[in-house]
């Protein structure tokens, strides 16, 4: 038995050195990173057009998009009849040419442009969190941020949101690679990306960009680097592109000044919404939004916390200390703001994956021959709690949709796999079994489309279909409860 023992505890210990071989080689890094980026890939584009249009912002960005295709109008954008300046033009002209390539003026145009911005913000992330702290780490923040309901909603939605994440991670990072490694050609890469983001949301960039950078050099006590002329020539740069949109929309509409006035000055809690949202909300919003809207990588937060806490701030550690001002500044200067959104924790997301990661891995190196047992106890119950609410899931569509035994046996093979093959490696201790939270957090995106549009249509079904729901809602209670709770969490999700 003892002899037994060893064995299997040897080859546990040969089969994870060989994965960390694998994922520590170029090659093998690569190749996670892909299968990363095509797994949230499936989740993000699956029914892509399906998806019902709830919110107004996507409504709008479709009208506006549908018009630019129709009229040839490009330089101002049109919401019905009344020019539209509450916000920059890109991301209406990467869905417009999306659009006038696909044929297609409907809302798939725009979420595919958020999509594909989803998918290169988490290759992003996995190249950022490699150079923090190895490709291991790297592989592990592109994961945790895969896994973030947060990206699976906006990744699938067709408004700007996540153009702007993946644009304004791209101008921290080219920093991060300026300041750490004095890489003096990336100023005019972070002065493109700068202006990129700029017209894609304008005064925004302030908070997801321009604040964290100057905290950063102000607590490494730099702030001497921004009187360097290259530096200069580089802001005055990204600022002539980034204004350019605005000095052509000044000269050639009238009232534009106003419009644009009234924008800038909305979410600092004045101004005249014209047409668009105002969400004023309490200081403290974030404190609750941010952990559902990170899950399931948010339940590291308190492994976070205790991360930035012991090392002062990665005090003595520049390029991690900039990774996790890029999570801490924006959530205070967002919470600081009047006006507050759900995906406003876009902003924070990328930089909370980064330090998720990194204080993951520490925690694993301190943890040592403990490391197996803690990832039993959180691994296992999270991949059995997957595999219950799998076929959960599936009698609750079948029901619904009447799909037949071989269909939804179909639907459920692969997740209840993987759910099993987690469980498995938590019972063995090995690190593998952290993809419970991941298979979590990207099983909970993908049939939250479905989800939405069942709360929405619920009224429009035909009577056939509302009595049988009235009738199994009667003869099973847990029925009744769980399609309760399934019409509030879809109406609740995100703002409207």
């Amino acid at each position: 038995m003892i002899v037994k023992r060893a064995l299997c505890y040897a080859s546990r210990r040969m089969g994870e050195s060989r994965l960390r071989s694998l994922l520590a080689s170029p090659r093998g890094f690569a190749l996670g990173l892909a299968l990363l980026v095509a797994a949230l890939g499936f989740g993000l584009f699956l029914g892509l057009a399906a998806d019902p249009v709830g919110r107004t912002s996507e409504l709008r960005c479709v009208e506006v998009v549908r018009h630019m295709v129709e009229s040839g109008e490009t330089l101002v954008p049109h919401f019905g009849n009344q020019v539209r300046l509450q916000k920059p033009p890109l991301f209406y002209w990467a869905g417009a040419a999306v659009a006038t390539l696909s044929g297609d003026t409907g809302p798939w145009s725009l979420r595919v442009v958020s999509a594909c911005a989803a998918l290169a913000l988490t290759a992003l992330l996995g190249v950022w969190g490699a150079r923090l702290g190895g490709r291991g780490t790297g592989l592990l923040a592109a994961g945790l941020f895969a896994a973030m309901l947060q990206v699976h909603s906006s990744g699938r939605r067709g408004d700007a949101e996540m153009l702007l994440a993946l644009l304004s991670t791209a101008a921290l990072f080219s920093f991060d690679r300026i300041a750490a490694e004095r890489w003096r050609r990336g100023l005019a890469l972070f002065a493109v990306l700068t202006a990129l983001a700029f017209l894609t949301k304008a005064t925004a960039i302030a908070l997801s960009i321009g604040l964290p950078i100057l905290v950063y050099l102000a607590l490494e006590r730099e702030l001497s680097a921004l009187r360097d002329r290259g530096v200069w020539a580089s802001l005055a740069a990204a600022l002539a592109l980034g204004l350019s949109w605005y000095v052509a929309v000044l000269a050639f509409v009238p009232g534009a000044f106003d419009a644009l006035r009234d924008a800038l000055l909305l979410p600092l809690g004045s101004g005249d919404a014209r047409g668009g949202s105002a969400h004023f909300r309490p200081v403290t919003w974030f404190l609750s939004v941010l952990p559902a809207r990170a899950l399931p990588t948010s339940l590291l937060l308190p492994l976070v916390l205790w991360r930035l806490w012991a090392t002062r701030l990665y005090r003595g550690d520049p390029r991690r200390r900039f990774a996790a001002l890029a999570f801490l500044v924006p959530f205070v200067a967002f919470s600081l703001l009047p006006q507050k959104q759900k995906h406003y924790t876009l902003a924070m997301l990328p930089g909370l994956a980064l330090v998720s990661a990194d204080a993951s891995v520490a925690a694993a190196r301190a943890l040592g021959a403990r490391l197996h047992v803690s990832l039993a106890l959180f691994a296992g119950p999270l991949a059995l709690a997957g595999m219950a609410g799998t076929v959960l899931v599936a009698l609750f569509f079948s029901w619904i949709d009447q799909l037949s035994p071989l269909w939804c046996a179909l639907a459920v093979a692969l997740p209840l796999g993987a759910f099993a093959l987690a469980a498995a490696a938590a019972v063995a201790g090995l690190p593998a079994s952290t993809a419970a939270a991941w298979l979590f957090g990207l099983g909970r995106g993908a049939i939250q489309p479905r989800i939405e549009s069942l709360a929405r249509d619920y009224g429009s079904l035909p009577i056939d279909d509302r009595e049988r729901l009235v009738a199994l809602s009667r003869d099973h209670p847990w029925f009744a409860e769980l399609v309760f709770w399934v019409q509030a969490n879809a109406a609740n999700d995100d703002d409207p």
